[in-house]
């Protein structure tokens, strides 16, 4: 069907009824150029309707004909059955509003289709890349073709935002970026799009130089350094190019570059302040940072003196000397800090100790402590002794003396030193000393006895004296029983006797003094000891003790024994007996004298004596009887037993079976015996043990088991079979627990020299003893507890692992130990002249091979030190004598360390030539060089 076109104007009028009608494009946006389809959906038959773009009118159809409005453009199609408007090739003027617009029925519908230009020609240039941090400002600028357009920037995967120093410009076509820093190099591009299409610029990186920013680490990082020691100072900078570094001393420049500055063997006098200063040449920028570095030499010796003897009741000082720097000095007595008081006081920046006055409480072992930044130090004790007395003297000796006798007077007194001591009687000085022994007595040597006691440090004397009188003594002093026999029950006399002035007669029983009572008086002023009657209380040791104001004596005792009895017969034995067996009885009366004894067997007569022994036969049963009689006193009596005979428990031993006891296993000891077995108990080490948490028996005691056996179970265990008669113990059974191997250690050193070898030491607590086996690189090297290497040859890390294996209970554990083998050093002392002539200089220099961590010099096995005639290099293996003397002569030796050992060089003998002498002996080292090189000359020709 053709199409008409047609101008209409339409006045639409708005009424109720309208159905919904959806309009769906194939696409919005649309690119230019593309073709464009506008779809219907959601529709009844529409009979009268027309498609409109703005203003205009596209189509209209009515039933038999469609007609083209003044909006057509070329190409526009409509299908009348779908409704749907086709727009080809679309341009920008093809932007709008389209309505489709359903008068019969009534329906409208409107979509705004965007046609847009695709972006194209997308560039981007950045104003400079070469920028310096902080200083520079960069701009980006991007251009495009398209519309609508938005722009974006993108620092890597980062979108770039407005704020701070970024800003965006001109509708973010102008990125700029204030300051820069080194974090803003890129990569950067741009993003242009819009609603069909989008295309990023190439990526543009900058190049920011920045820095430096420094840092600096000391080690090893201390407040202060003992001298000599290494230590090592190093720089780092962040920096954009690479910074170049120099150093500076005390605010002096080293002749020093890069970023390291060590300083080894350090003296006192390299302290100070160590600056490492960095410096970019591109951003010109200099950083420096600085540290202060403090040696210090170590405190050598500490002393404490005194220039005074210490007496009590006065001053006394004590110094302390120290060698050395020193920031700080305390006082210790026995091992306690001293702090001023009443009593002591601190001067001399607490050099000095000193006491206002000395007391006793003083005494005690005195130590000063004395320290710097890196070392302290602690003298020797000075012990303190407060000499003081004589105090309290006093003398002592006996009052009372006998004729003939000598006598000894001992003098005392508290003093510090000791007091020397003199004695004197009427005046005279009879003895020096503190003990004073008289010659024989007589009556004229009484009197008084004066000690004088002397202190010889202090001054001070002190005397106490002891009076004597001399007396005659008493003698022969006895105790009789004048023939009497002392009964039971009737009466008895003793009697005293005794030469010399007696005094005063004093009665003893058992080394008691003895008083009268109602059965008991003394007569014949107390000579005379009276009993009535004797009863057996009065048994005992009888003295008697005669004495006047001189002397006294004891006589010999007298024994005093009262004979009665039979009284109270008891008979001893067992009840039940075994057959096969000796059974033994006693009998037993209180009786003086001893009762005689008869033993009755069913009332005939089988021995005598307090002790029956009997070998028991099947009719060796029945009643026992025991008969005692005293033939003083002429009084008998009888007791008797019943003896009922049984078979004794024999064979009695513990059995353990073919177990073999394992730690944390089941095991098991049986008891087995012969005989009538009532019980059965166990004992562990002869104690008796009892069912507990592990450990349980049988039902009739006679197996032990244990559940789990650990080492506690260790013992000698025995069963004890038993019935009335008789009881038997097992022989031990030692139970010893089989365990380990446990706590595998190897024990040897960690570091070793080549060519030397090792010995390394395997442990493990087992039992039985583990045996050993040594691997390295997973071979087998060796069996046994010790290894021994062969000479180490190469240099590195080794590990060498023990295997220890308990052949009883199958269990093996493995340890290893790490050996780091290091080259060993080799030393050489070289002079630098063949001759040393007084005067002249002289160097030594001392031949290292292989890695030391130090090394110092011997003179005469002394450690040798510098001084201002003998110089060391820095790395003390040069030592310089500046002006060599004879004094200089020695031996000299090199001594290097190593993590293993010290190694000293053989010894350079040095003996100072004067020149009047170096003639001859430069002569005499010329005709020796000739001998040596002749002399195998020589022996080839011959």
């Amino acid at each position: 069907m053709g199409h008409k076109l047609l101008v209409l104007f339409f006045t639409v009028i708005c009424i109720p009824g309208l159905y919904a009608v959806s309009l769906v494009p194939s696409r919005n946006p649309v690119p230019i150029g593309s073709n464009v389809t506008i779809n219907v959906t959601d529709t009844e038959p529409i009979i009268i309707g027309l498609w409109l773009f703005g203003p205009s009118t596209l189509f209209m159809w009515y039933p038999g004909d469609v007609f083209v409005g003044s909006g057509h453009q070329n190409g526009m199609e409509l299908n009348s059955t779908t409704y749907q408007l086709t727009l080809p090739s679309v341009t920008l003027n093809n932007s709008g509003l389209y309505v489709l617009d359903a008068l019969k029925p009534r329906a409208r519908a409107e979509i705004a289709l965007d046609v847009q230009e695709p972006v194209s020609n997308v560039t981007a240039f950045v104003s400079a890349t070469n920028l310096v941090e902080f200083n520079d400002t960069v701009t980006f600028t991007c251009s495009a073709n398209g519309s609508p357009l938005w722009f974006s920037w993108h620092n890597g995967s980062s979108t770039v935002t407005a704020g701070g120093r970024v800003e965006l410009r001109n509708g973010g076509r102008e990125l700029v970026i204030n300051s820069v820093t080194r974090y803003d190099e890129g990569p950067f591009k741009c993003l242009v799009k819009n609603n069909i299409s989008n295309t990023d610029t190439i990526q543009m990186k900058l190049n920011i130089s920045y820095g430096p920013d420094l840092t600096m680490t000391v080690w090893p990082e201390k407040p202060a350094y003992i001298s000599g020691t290494d230590i090592f100072l190093s720089c780092s900078a962040d920096s954009k190019p690479a910074a170049s570094f120099y150093w500076m001393y005390n605010g002096n420049r080293l002749n020093a570059q890069g970023p390291s500055y060590n300083l080894t063997s350090t003296t006192q006098d390299r302290s100070g302040e160590y600056t490492c200063v960095a410096q970019n040449a591109v951003t010109l920028r200099y950083a420096a940072v600085k540290n202060m570095i403090e040696i210090v030499d170590p405190i050598s010796a500490v002393t404490v003196n005194s220039a005074s003897n210490p007496v009590e009741g006065t001053a006394f000082n004590l110094s302390c000397n120290v060698v050395g720097p020193v920031d700080s000095i305390h006082w210790m007595k026995n091992g306690a800090y001293l702090y001023a008081d009443d009593t002591i006081t601190f001067f001399n920046g607490n050099t000095t100790l000193s006491f206002y006055n000395l007391d006793l409480s003083d005494d005690g072992h005195y130590k000063c402590a004395a320290s710097n930044a890196v070392s302290n130090m602690t003298s020797e004790a000075y012990n303190l002794v407060v000499n003081y007395g004589p105090n309290n003297t006093t003398a002592s000796g006996p009052h009372i003396a006998v004729v003939e006798s000598s006598v000894t007077f001992s003098c005392s007194s508290v003093s510090r030193p000791q007091s020397e001591y003199s004695w004197y009687f009427s005046g005279l000085n009879v003895k020096n000393g503190s003990v004073y022994v008289t010659a024989p007595l007589s009556k004229s040597n009484s009197g008084k006895y004066t000690c004088m006691a002397f202190n010889s440090i202090t001054g001070r004397s002190s005397s106490a004296s002891v009076t004597l009188a001399v007396y005659v003594p008493v003698s022969n002093v006895t105790v009789n029983k004048n023939n009497q026999q002392p009964i039971f029950n009737e009466p008895f006399t003793l009697t005293c006797s005794a030469n010399g002035d007696v005094e005063h007669i004093q009665w003893m029983k058992n080394g008691m003094n003895l008083d009268s009572n109602d059965r008991i008086n003394f007569t014949n002023n107390h000579s005379v000891l009276s009993f009535n009657p004797l009863t057996l209380s009065d048994n005992g040791q009888y003295q008697c003790v005669a004495s006047n104001a001189v002397s006294n004596m004891t006589s010999q005792a007298y024994d005093l024994e009262v004979f009665y009895g039979p009284w109270g017969t008891t008979i001893s034995g067992p009840l039940v007996g075994a057959v096969g067996s000796n059974v033994t009885f006693s009998c037993s009366a209180d009786s003086n004298p001893p009762s005689q004894y008869i033993w009755l067997l069913n009332d005939t007569t089988v021995g005598k004596g307090p002790v029956l022994t009997r070998f028991l036969s099947s009719n060796g049963g029945g009643r026992y009887t025991c008969m005692t009689s005293n033939e003083i006193t002429g009084n008998s009596s009888s007791v008797s037993l019943e003896l009922t005979l049984r078979y004794p428990v024999t064979e009695v031993f513990v059995n353990a079976g073919n177990q073999q006891p394992v730690f944390n296993q089941l095991f098991t000891l049986s008891c087995a015996a012969n005989g009538d077995i009532e019980h059965i108990q166990w004992m562990k080490n002869g104690t008796l043990i009892h069912p507990q948490n592990g450990t349980t028996f049988s039902s009739n005691n006679s197996t032990l088991s244990f559940q789990s056996l650990n080492l506690n179970d260790d013992g000698h265990y025995q069963c004890e079979a038993s019935n009335a008669v008789s009881k038997m113990t097992s022989p031990p059974f030692n139970l010893m627990v089989n365990y380990g191997p446990w706590n595998t250690t190897v024990v040897g050193p960690s570091v070793a020299e080549m060519g030397s070898s090792v010995t390394f030491t395997c442990r493990a607590d087992s039992r039985p003893h583990s045996q050993y086996s040594w691997f390295y690189n997973n071979s087998k090297v060796g069996d046994g507890p010790v290894y021994v290497t062969a000479s180490l040859t190469n240099i590195g890390r080794y590990t060498c692992i023990c295997m220890a294996f308990n052949s009883i209970t199958g269990i093996s554990r493995n340890a290893s130990l790490d050996l780091n083998v290091i080259e060993a050093i080799k030393l050489e002392v070289i002079p630098d002249r063949l001759i040393p002539l007084a005067s002249q200089s002289l160097q030594l220099t001392c031949n290292v091979t292989g890695a030391y961590n130090s090394l110092h010099w011997l003179r005469n096995n002394q450690n040798f030190e510098p001084s201002d005639k003998v110089t060391f290099s820095k790395n003390n293996t040069t030592v310089t004598f500046k002006a060599l003397q004879t004094a200089d002569d020695g031996r000299y030796q090199c001594v290097a360390s190593n993590p293993v050992k010290q190694h000293v060089s053989q010894p350079y003998d040095l003996a100072v030539v004067y020149p009047d002498a170096a003639v001859s002996v430069q002569a005499s080292v010329i005709l020796t060089a000739l001998l040596v090189l002749l002399i195998p000359a020589l022996e080839e020709w011959l």
